[in-house]
């Protein structure tokens, strides 16, 4: 999913730096993002284990600091790597994101996110706008990262905000000023497989940018990109083994997948099939002739 986002981007927009953070990739994995000259990579620390409040121990809970170590760049847009960028037929992805980069930067403590509902985790505690943390438009500075990793180390009191999330409690918490990204600046669907609707994919420009990808997400244990049926619904063929995405725009999804992925490098292309377990191949296997 990183290497087809960084293509996307370096598609849409070659002459802007791409920067991937990474940790302890194999061999193989920093092939895949390196390939084609597709990410910069910088290397993180292994973040430590932490906890908030009633949460289970995790390390996602730093790995968004690291953002606000880019102190080389002005401005720093995130995006989360599951995101698949739709291709840009008739230039609206890029005008759509030098919109965003024309934001008024507001300093290094207010930076651009989505925002949810408010909430609070105790009645006597303030009410915190909760944001989400897959888009963040950023201003790098080593005091905002320090900041973020002393209130894990010491946070304020057991579950300072009860915004949903791991990363999203605390840039809630760390962020109460930040400014609210319009969603029509970059129309984002979240595909779950069967559980969504999801026409607006389909059409020659669909009126969608990003299709955020849940890849931890499975339809009848079947993945979002076909899984054993890869090669049927790329085809046309109906599958032999169990499949739920059958609708159009399922199948165009899938299709959109694979059409990315093949885009890179054949190398990478291949390993990328490698390591999903992939077949395009199985077409008389797996599927049925008519």
């Amino acid at each position: 999913a990183a290497a087809s986002l960084g293509l996307a981007l370096k598609q849409i927009d070659p002459e802007r730096p791409r920067v991937a953070l990474v940790t302890g990739l194999t061999e193989d994995a920093r092939r895949i993002l390196t390939d084609g000259d597709i990410w910069e990579l910088v290397e993180v620390p292994a973040w430590p284990m932490g906890q908030i409040g009633g949460l289970k121990p995790s390390f996602v809970y730093e790995r968004k600091a690291a953002l606000w170590d880019l102190t080389s760049y002005k401005r720093v847009l995130f995006i989360d790597s599951d995101a698949f960028v739709v291709p840009d037929k008739s230039g609206q992805r890029l005008k759509r994101l030098e919109t965003m980069w024309q934001l008024e930067a507001l300093g290094k403590w207010h930076p651009y996110l989505w925002r949810n509902d408010y909430q609070q985790a105790r009645e006597d505690y303030s009410k915190y706008p909760c944001v989400k943390s897959s888009h963040i438009l950023l201003e790098p500075n080593s005091d905002v990262s320090a900041r973020y990793r002393a209130v894990l180390r010491d946070p304020p009191n057991s579950q300072f905000t009860a915004c949903a999330g791991e990363d999203e409690k605390l840039l809630s918490y760390l962020f109460p000023h930040d400014s609210a990204l319009q969603k029509k600046l970059w129309r984002l669907f979240k595909y779950e497989g069967f559980r969504e609707e999801c026409k607006i994919v389909l059409g020659e420009e669909p009126a969608v940018d990003e299709i955020h990808l849940y890849s931890n997400q499975y339809t009848s244990n079947q993945p979002f990109w076909g899984g054993d049926c890869t090669s049927c619904i790329l085809s046309g063929k109906a599958c032999k083994y169990p499949n739920s995405l059958t609708q159009p725009c399922q199948k165009k999804i899938v299709e959109l997948w694979w059409e990315r992925i093949m885009q890179l490098p054949s190398s990478t292309a291949n390993m990328c099939m490698h390591h999903l377990g992939a077949n395009l191949n199985n077409v008389d296997e797996a599927c049925y002739n008519k």
